[in-house]
């Protein structure tokens, strides 16, 4: 099938329901994302866990990605797209209440993994989902506010459980009730070692993650209609748009990279410590607010170009960053403007995914893209930490440069772009 019959049906009023559900269940999903990611660090740490142990802990749930995407086309030959919305907070979130029970670091390993594959079965399909529908004049803006939804729920995350911390003594109140129906109906004690805001926190991450599958179980007449059958792999999707797979890899190479490594960039740069911390600051927030307007502006324009445009814009932002780092307030406005460039080139791409792709082609291409991101982001990462090591603080833009000279080199001068 080239097209789904269940999305051809849509009225533009109906499409515009379709797009507010998709945002709205992506970016309560970031939130408990974005809380998951303060939690899981701290929590692990006060049970004696090893920096080590951390990191591998933290990275299991990426590593879900690869289990999810190559296994997607199997699940969907037996379950619906709207059974695999569903099915993915299932995944999501008795894990999590499980997580605010445990302390055994193998059964961290097995609980986080499969949170990861709920997490992630849920951003590949409610991807699938948006880019199925058939807009003629603004996906670009619907992409980006996709992409958008991802970034501000991860940046609220942390606000939350600041929230929380602020009313712990209220909520507190009510941990031993909780602690005696879970040992009641599931037979589960809380381990001292577990302490009370610890599980507090973890407790309404699952509540979060239970909210956000409410607006798809209210939208499942919008959600497609389709089972997979015969179609394009994960490979396939590679090869039939490289230009677009590997701009995605470039773009995590910088996401990630900056995000893990600019607040030790400026450190190392004499930037004091809440210097340092605005630097990422800025690159979120230029991530939030210049996303949407960036991929607007790409519906009036030949996306290929846009996304060209883009990755020369995050070199040279790459390029001039160890000149800008002297001054804070030109870093900030860098950052600020770097954080738009990437965050655009995200959304472009997977506007430009929609277009390339239709029907169950795009169940394989939006686990390809989401592939394409993680492999960027975890070989960025990677490359920058021994560059740092070997060449000083400037092997951070060094490595993006290098991500954005090497897609040149693959996009303009040997492959057509697609």
């Amino acid at each position: 099938m080239s097209k789904l019959e269940a999305v051809k049906a849509l009225s533009d009023a109906q499409k515009g329901v379709a797009v507010a559900v998709i945002i709205t269940a992506t970016f309560l999903i970031s939130v408990s994302v974005g809380m998951n990611a303060v939690v899981f660090p701290t929590a692990l740490e006060s049970y004696g866990a090893s920096n080590t142990v951390v990191g591998m802990v933290m990275a299991i749930e990426f590593i879900s990605v690869f289990a999810i995407s190559f296994g997607l086309r199997g699940l969907l030959r037996v379950i619906s797209l709207r059974t695999g919305l569903l099915l993915s907070a299932l995944f999501r979130l008795p894990t999590l209440l499980l997580l605010a029970y445990f302390t055994d670091i193998s059964m961290w390993f097995v609980l986080v993994f499969v949170h990861g594959i709920g997490n992630f079965l849920n951003q590949i399909l409610l991807q699938t989902w948006i880019n199925s529908l058939p807009f003629k004049r603004s996906r670009g803006l619907s992409m980006a506010l996709f992409g958008t939804s991802i970034s501000l729920g991860l940046a609220c995350g942390p606000v939350v459980l600041q929230m929380l911390d602020n009313v712990s003594a209220q909520i507190g109140q009510f941990v031993p009730m909780i602690d005696r129906v879970v040992e009641r109906y599931l037979g589960l004690t809380r381990p001292e070692a577990v302490l009370p805001g610890t599980q507090i926190n973890l407790i309404a991450s699952a509540i979060v993650t239970t909210i956000a599958a409410l607006p798809t179980f209210l939208g499942g007449m919008l959600i497609p209609k389709f089972r997979m059958t015969e179609g394009s792999n994960i490979t396939q999707a590679v090869r039939m748009a490289p230009a677009i797979m590997f701009a995605v890899a470039v773009s995590g190479v910088s996401i990630l990279g900056v995000q893990s490594f600019i607040t030790l960039y400026g450190l190392r740069n004499q930037l004091t410590l809440d210097q340092a911390s605005l630097l990422l600051t800025a690159f979120m927030l230029g991530s939030i607010l210049l996303e949407v307007p960036t991929a607007w502006v790409s519906d009036f324009f030949d996306r290929r170009y846009v996304m060209i445009v883009l990755v020369f814009m995050s070199l040279i932002c790459a390029a001039y960053l160890p000149i800008a780092i002297y001054t804070p307030y030109i870093a900030w406005g860098l950052l600020f403007l770097w954080g738009g460039v990437i965050g655009g080139l995200f959304s472009v791409c997977l506007a430009m995914t929609a277009e390339r792709f239709s029907g169950e082609h795009l169940i394989s291409a939006n686990a390809a893209f989401s592939i394409m991101d993680n492999i960027g982001g975890m070989i960025g990462i990677l490359l920058i930490g021994v560059s740092m090591d070997l060449f000083g603080s400037d092997g951070l833009p060094y490595v993006i440069m290098l991500a954005g000279v090497v897609y040149f080199s693959f996009a303009l001068t040997r492959y057509q772009v697609r």
